[in-house]
């Protein structure tokens, strides 16, 4: 009986000594890590498109420096936390650019037509990293996001110096597969590629709602292929 009641101590002994051990082990695998990028995307801008084309058919020889907005650079910042080596949820905020300018001539005289769509969005990801143990990492990750564009028209010539203000918000969806590349013990290289999509749906002009010419709602319509790449740093230990 000594020895059970012994045996039953020391193994009681032995596992709550243990559980501070196993919790250590737990912890060291909950990770944090920011990241900075940069990117290229497409856009799928038809409305956008379509309404600088009016505005420059009111003047004689006009042309588009690009034909349409079709994609742009964008830039960015993520703060993700890893409940373990494989899991991940992110936040993240990205600044997506994207204009286009033209020009005509009227009565002899030249006028100028700049127009910029910029958004700024924050989202939400949950991302999976099946090998964590490997130095180049592969994911797949997927999120929603909200996006607000705020831009402008400008027009520009002989006695006209026109803005007109857009703005626009809307939710979004987006999902791509990543790379991930240790360079050092608490950095990695991150490459990106893969689809968004997002619309701005109540896009106005200095308040109001902007039409199409069939009466339909305009959109400011980022959606396309995303592609980006950054450093990612591990603010803990792995």
């Amino acid at each position: 009986m000594r020895k059970e009641l012994l045996a039953a101590l020391l193994l009681g002994t032995g596992i709550a000594s243990f559980q501070p051990c196993l919790a250590a082990t737990a912890d060291r695998t909950k990770h944090l890590t920011v990241s900075a990028f940069g990117g290229y995307q497409t856009y799928a801008m038809s409305d956008v498109n379509s309404a600088i084309r009016s505005t420059l058919a009111s003047f004689q020889g006009s042309q588009a420096d690009k034909s349409e907005i079709k994609s742009g650079a964008g830039f960015g910042c993520a703060l993700r936390l890893w409940p373990s080596d494989r899991v991940f949820a992110s936040l993240e905020f990205q600044r997506l650019l994207a204009s286009n300018s033209g020009s005509g001539s009227y009565l002899g005289s030249n006028y100028t037509v700049d127009l910029d769509v910029p958004a700024s969005s924050v989202t939400m990801s949950a991302g999976y990293v099946p090998r964590p143990e490997s130095p180049l990492r592969f994911g797949l990750c997927a999120g929603v996001g909200y996006y607000v564009t705020t831009g402008h028209i400008d027009t520009k010539g002989p006695g006209v110096n026109d803005r007109s203000r857009l703005e626009g918000s809307g939710f979004g969806v987006h999902g791509f597969g990543l790379l991930l590349k240790r360079i050092t013990g608490r950095l990695d290289l991150e490459v990106d590629a893969g689809y968004r999509y997002a619309k701005t749906t109540d896009v106005t002009a200095n308040g109001f709602r902007i039409r199409n010419a069939d009466g339909s709602l305009a959109k400011v319509d980022w959606s396309g292929f995303m592609g980006r790449a950054g450093l990612v740093f591990w603010a803990t230990d792995r």
